[in-house]
């Protein structure tokens, strides 16, 4: 399940960038899991398995707010990693089941480095305002905050394959989970999700949220 050198190289890189793009660099919404598990499952040879590991996560991450001084879950790297090892295996219900609960656990570490970064940047905020400081150097220590949140997804990507990798060849036959039963549990979490989404729109428009969720899976069902 591990993937190759190469597209292990291009996860870390795509790990970074999706790191920075949370707060750091663009806010581009490539971080959210669907697009960061779509990227990287093309990646490494399975885009419509990280899709699908993609929207079951984000399904999961919707309530998150990543804004402020709030702690929360870093989904993004979670998500490179869950898609990268699961490529050519989303199919199967207890690895895609075992994948989603690595991926939700591992992004609680993603958000405790989030906030040690964060102690980590108060610190260099210290440095480069120090009497005498130039621009110049504000700026080289801004560069220098940006590089480091990059190697930060870079290292939660680069640690977490191999874990999930192992998490995966070990579990399935030390768990014995069934298919039925892991299909359950999936859909248990996507409509989980959902729910909590609902939330988010009031009660007077939770009807009209619905009918556009029915009317556009009709629609892709039928083209």
């Amino acid at each position: 399940m591990m993937p190759d050198a190469g597209s292990f190289l291009l996860l870390l890189l795509w790990g970074g960038w999706v790191a920075i793009d949370s707060t750091s660099v663009g806010q581009l919404m490539v971080s959210r899991p669907v697009v960061a598990a779509s990227v990287a499952g093309w990646i490494a040879g399975d885009p419509v398995g990280g899709a699908l590991l993609g929207l079951v996560l984000e399904a999961l991450q919707l309530t998150v707010l990543p804004f402020g001084a709030a702690r929360y879950s870093e989904a993004g790297p979670a998500a490179v990693v869950g898609a990268g090892v699961l490529a050519g295996h989303a199919t199967n219900a207890t690895l895609l089941l075992l994948t989603v609960f690595f991926a939700l656990s591992w992004g609680w570490v993603g958000g405790n480095s989030v906030r040690n970064l964060r102690q980590f940047n108060v610190r260099l905020i210290a440095r480069a305002g120090a009497p005498g400081s130039s621009p110049s150097s504000l700026e080289r220590w801004h560069a220098v905050a940006i590089l480091t949140d990059y190697l930060r997804g870079m290292l939660l990507v680069g640690t977490g394959v191999p874990l999930l990798a192992l998490f995966l060849m070990g579990s399935t036959t030390v768990w014995g989970l069934n298919e039925p039963l892991a299909r359950i549990a999936v859909w248990a979490a996507v409509a989980a999700g959902c729910g909590a989404t609902l939330r988010l729109f009031g009660a007077k428009r939770r009807f009209l949220f619905a009918a556009g969720v029915l009317c556009g899976s009709l629609f892709l069902l039928l083209v």
